[in-house]
């Protein structure tokens, strides 16, 4: 049972907290940055085409961050802080790109190498025990999206 001190001390609920970390991220990445609750129609079939569009806007994104760590690990050495890529402006660099790799006006390397150099300039420091107060009633009363048609704030 979880009610066992001795098995289950707070530091492991910390550290399995930690690990669910990225997952919510992740959540409110796609609901927040991507707008994924923001359909462009009503028929299932525009819905899963919304989603499954994101979803690979979010993986090729996702993609080029991994292949830009080790640079990045290397850049922080001698910095006061670690930075990492900003991510909504990251997503808002691939919003054309990502149409022109299917388009073939550009050779897709073209894109996914001037997407890296966009990344890398523009990056964000991490800064190490910063904490903000929560507002808990902040969301509240917050009402769901209204799905319009044609209006899509997203990709």
């Amino acid at each position: 049972s979880l009610l066992e001190s001795q098995k289950y001390t707070p530091l492991f609920f910390k550290e399995l907290y930690f690990r669910r970390w990225k997952v919510e991220t992740f959540y409110d990445e796609f609901k927040n940055k991507l707008k994924i609750e923001h359909f462009s129609g009503y028929s299932h079939q525009s819905i899963l085409q919304d989603f499954f569009a994101t979803l690979f806007v979010s993986n090729v994104q996702t993609l080029i961050v991994g292949d830009l760590a080790e640079e990045i690990k290397e850049n922080n050495i001698n910095k006061k802080y670690n930075y990492k890529i900003n991510t909504n402006l990251s997503y808002g660099f691939m919003k054309n790109r990502i149409i022109s790799m299917f388009l073939k006006e550009q050779n897709i390397k073209e894109v996914i190498e001037e997407l890296k150099e966009l990344f890398k300039n523009h990056l964000v420091p991490i800064r190490p025990n910063r904490s903000n107060k929560r507002d808990i009633g902040k969301y509240r009363n917050r009402i769901k999206p209204k799905v319009s048609k044609n209006q899509k704030d997203a990709l």
